[in-house]
């Protein structure tokens, strides 16, 4: 579906143009929703409302938590466990 970026109109056919105000539907602007979309979707907020809105929570943390793990590349998770390790180093050390 379609959002009429002029009148607001939502248009169900798959037409370059509104049927209410004649203007053209841009490529643009439904990626530029798309990516909003997509960054609600990964927002802390949006993570915090499926984990409270689910029924078990400890599984929906740890499906977050592979969510993000997911996403990250070879090197920032390298970096986490540099860190991680570091961290751990300091505190049992003494």
């Amino acid at each position: 579906m379609k959002k009429c970026p002029y009148c607001g109109f939502e248009n169900q056919e798959p037409t370059p143009r509104c049927p209410e105000c004649g203007g053209y539907y841009s490529k643009i602007i439904e990626l530029i929703d798309q990516a909003a979309a997509e960054e609600e979707k990964n927002s802390g907020a949006a993570r915090y409302r499926r984990i409270i809105q689910s029924g078990n929570i400890k599984q929906a943390i740890i499906s977050e938590i592979r969510q993000i793990v997911d996403g990250l590349s070879g090197q920032a998770k390298l970096t986490l466990w540099v860190v991680f390790v570091f961290v751990f180093a300091l505190v049992f050390a003494f």
